[in-house]
């Protein structure tokens, strides 16, 4: 496989613009992102070049992958003389060595060829420095930063522990690993948990709602959505849109109507971010309702779970569940209980649109060249991540590309517009590459190479 990616590499090594797309046309055969792609190809020419006695000996079965990629990540900065010093030492000794034992000889190697290669290796990865959160397998959420200044990161440890310390000493309950998570959190949000009041059964503070407010060049104006196709009953009690923090839902929040309801347990969803468990949806929700810039939308689904209809409701509003508390005037009440969610719907008069799917009557083509939020709305609905194969950057990040380009006939129609993120809108419009959307919705995509993907409007789970 690596020897294959390298000869893949070396005909696309060229400066023709259609060879900065080659590491797209790689990974959607192997089912891998661009980036990924891109890194298979740069690590399977290094290695096959700059390291041929240890990939003879991955070859030979003398050595694991392991062990390739360990060498490979030590000795990248060194010279081509002095890697090729590295690649026959290091390929002799790694077949007895553990990973943590080969790293250790390797990084000892490496500075005793070039001493100066450690302050290299630390200004270039300072380059890679980087703040960003993600969701854990568990369902919880991390936040990560690397390639930091080691004098601002022990500061800044310094800082959480003495937040921590100064927590306990305030008589907030927990272990002293509990108290720096929530030092952790206070100081990124610029609050102070000892103003908080506390429970008197237990002396914990109301445990605080984290919101993911992301990139601000995401659209603001994409409205984060409550969506579902069927259920009905009585709003109230599911969550609670009291006191607490409040969070701008600058990014989509999908949720479904049960879910927020409490009828039921199926996950939502943050564009960006990934799936929620039933109780960390509502939490959000219920965060996203204090705040008077959220707004409100629902899109009703066909049986197979894609989009049917949307609308979004005028004003700000709390979804049906909350209380109101704590919204700004004029908001109005939530329906009494007893109210049915087509009344609920009725109440915030949203006007549903069906969203064209198989053909389309151009009934929604509009005159210009952007699309308005509105026509927007239902396209990012329709298909909620950029529709090239594989990528699932959210289509609020995305570009709305016209398939079928606006100076040669395109329209300004859900037949003709479709997601792209800016990296595969580029990768599109590049020599050899061909996109059709013959049906709202339905991508079909042709490499260089002649191969064919489809891509498909999103299905909501029902």
């Amino acid at each position: 496989l690596l020897a294959a990616i390298a000869e893949y590499a070396a005909r696309h090594a060229g400066s023709r613009p259609a060879d900065e797309f080659a590491p797209v046309e790689l990974g959607y055969e192997l089912h891998l992102t661009p980036q990924s792609a891109a890194e298979q190809m740069r690590y399977s020419a290094a290695v096959t070049t700059r390291l041929p006695v240890t990939f003879a000996a991955l070859a030979a079965g003398r050595i694991h992958p392991v062990h390739l990629r360990i060498i490979d990540d030590e000795t990248a900065l060194l010279s081509p003389a002095d890697a090729a010093a590295a690649d026959a030492e290091l390929a002799e000794v790694a077949p007895s060595l553990t990973f943590g034992r080969l790293r250790a000889v390797a990084h000892r190697l490496v500075l005793k060829l070039d001493p100066d290669s450690a302050l290299r290796r630390k200004e270039h990865a300072k380059q890679d420095a980087h703040v960003r959160r993600f969701r854990e397998d568990s369902g919880n959420a991390g936040m990560a930063a690397r390639e930091l200044p080691p004098d601002e990161v022990l500061a800044s440890w310094q800082h959480v522990e003495q937040r921590a310390l100064d927590l306990r000493a305030a008589g907030i309950g927990g272990s002293l690993r509990e108290l720096r998570v929530r030092a952790y959190l206070d100081l990124l949000q610029e609050r102070d948990s000892r103003l908080v009041p506390a429970d008197p059964g237990t002396g914990q503070t109301d445990r605080p709602v984290e919101a993911d407010n992301d990139d601000d060049s995401w659209d603001q104006d994409d409205a984060p959505s409550q969506r579902g196709d069927h259920g009905s009953g009585s709003p109230g009690g599911a969550f609670d849109s009291g006191p607490g923090p409040s969070v701008a839902a600058l990014v989509n929040i999908t949720v479904s109507v049960g879910t927020a309801l409490g009828h039921s347990e199926a996950p939502g969803e943050v564009g960006g971010y990934g799936l929620l468990d039933a109780q960390d949806a509502r939490d959000l929700l219920a965060a996203a309702a204090r705040h008077p810039h959220t707004r409100w939308c629902v899109t009703a689904l066909h049986p197979d779970g894609t989009a049917a209809a949307h609308g979004c409701a005028r004003g700000r509003h709390p979804p049906p569940g909350t209380t109101g508390r704590g919204q700004p005037p004029g908001q109005g009440p939530d329906p009494p209980p007893g109210t049915t969610l087509q009344d609920y719907l009725a109440s915030l008069r949203i006007r549903i649109v069906r969203i064209a799917r198989g053909g389309c009557d151009h009934n929604r083509a509009e005159a210009g060249y952007r699309p308005s939020r509105k026509l927007a709305h239902l396209v990012k609905v329709r298909n909620t991540r950029c529709t090239a194969p594989g990528c699932g950057r959210p289509a609020a990040q995305c570009d709305l590309d016209h398939t079928l380009a606006w100076d040669q006939g395109g329209i300004t129609c859900e037949c003709d517009l479709a997601p792209l993120c800016r990296h595969h809108h580029r990768c599109k419009q590049a020599e050899g590459w061909r996109l059709e959307q013959p049906e709202p919705g339905v991508l079909k995509w042709r490499t260089p190479g002649g191969r064919r993907y489809t891509t498909t409007p999103t299905a909501y789970p029902v």
